[in-house]
């Protein structure tokens, strides 16, 4: 490992050359955040956008890796960072932009935490405006008391608020501190894609390493925009994480409970809104909540979502 070098970007991507086009020149522009000593490296899931050709040519000195299919987010991540250098791996969405000066003050943040498994950022929209930057651990009590375990889509007052220990952070931006992510041997790649940052955070806390929401540092998150075109299938994939999840951290009980009220929640959705159904953002919520029951009446298979 390079002695000198802070940082390591991660950047994945799938079929998003033009937002992966907008984060690099983010990148190219943040000039402290070239002086720390960084790398960049793109894991291209099987694009078949020009993504290569782009790479290629307008960031050279990015290490670029394609896979021949599309192995999900989770295997992505482990890729890159295996092959980084860095102290710390950052690891990107092609959906985020960069501001200038704000990673080199998560940097100077994670310096001064011994401690530290990984720091996420205050994620907010182009405006600037605040986003949902930290995420509840998912659970039961949170399926039978919707909103219970919600966190607030404003998760900062401002950069005056310190850096503070949370649950789970949103995975857009995470910077993980390279030995932590060595030591919890990365994301399990079972989660194809959406949760598996969730189950790091929440194996690195079992493991007595802090999980810190840096809310002095922001990040642009052009939320949505990789799974828009594909939402139902995207909506299934949760579920298909969801229920790994649950699997993996609690008992066959506590799945058989988990999986009766999500189905019961989904029937009674499918029954009751054909009579009042109007309009295009209803008729895709419909359809979500049928292929869910038909999910769940087929074994919850995997090939339900994205990967299908």
């Amino acid at each position: 490992m390079e002695a000198d070098l802070t940082l390591s970007i991660v950047i994945i991507t799938k079929d998003t050359r033009e937002l992966l086009e907008g984060l690099l020149d983010s990148i190219k522009k943040d000039a402290p955040l070239a002086s720390l000593g960084r790398e960049i490296i793109v894991i291209d899931n099987a694009s078949t956008d020009g993504t290569e050709e782009f790479v290629r040519d307008a960031c050279p000195h990015a290490r670029y890796i394609r896979n021949d299919r599309n192995a999900g987010f989770a295997v992505a991540v482990n890729q890159g960072a295996k092959t980084s250098a860095g102290r710390y791996v950052l690891l990107l969405n092609s959906d985020t932009r960069l501001i200038e000066g704000e990673v080199a003050k998560m940097v100077a943040a994670a310096e001064s935490i011994p401690d530290l498994g990984l720091m996420g950022p205050q994620l907010v929209y182009e405006d600037l405006s605040l986003q949902r930057s930290v995420a509840a651990v998912p659970g039961l009590a949170g399926e039978m008391l919707p909103g219970s375990g919600r966190i607030p889509r404003g998760t900062s007052a401002g950069n005056a608020e310190p850096a503070r220990d949370v649950e789970s952070l949103i995975g857009a931006a995470i910077m993980i501190r390279k030995n932590a992510f060595d030591d919890l041997h990365g994301f399990d790649e079972r989660f194809f894609f959406f949760l598996e940052e969730t189950d790091f955070c929440l194996r690195a806390r079992r493991k007595g390493y802090r999980v810190v929401f840096f809310p002095g540092a922001k990040v642009i998150h052009l939320q949505g925009r990789t799974v828009r075109k594909n939402w139902v299938k995207g909506r299934m994939e949760y579920n298909i994480s969801l229920r790994k999840f649950m699997k993996k951290h609690h008992g066959r009980l506590y799945l058989t409970a988990f999986d009766a009220v999500r189905l019961a929640k989904s029937l009674v959705f499918v029954i009751a809104v054909p009579l009042s159904l109007f309009g295009s953002r209803m008729r895709l919520r419909y359809s979500y909540y049928l292929r869910l029951v038909v999910w769940y009446m087929h074994g919850c298979p995997d090939d339900a979502g994205l990967r299908g």
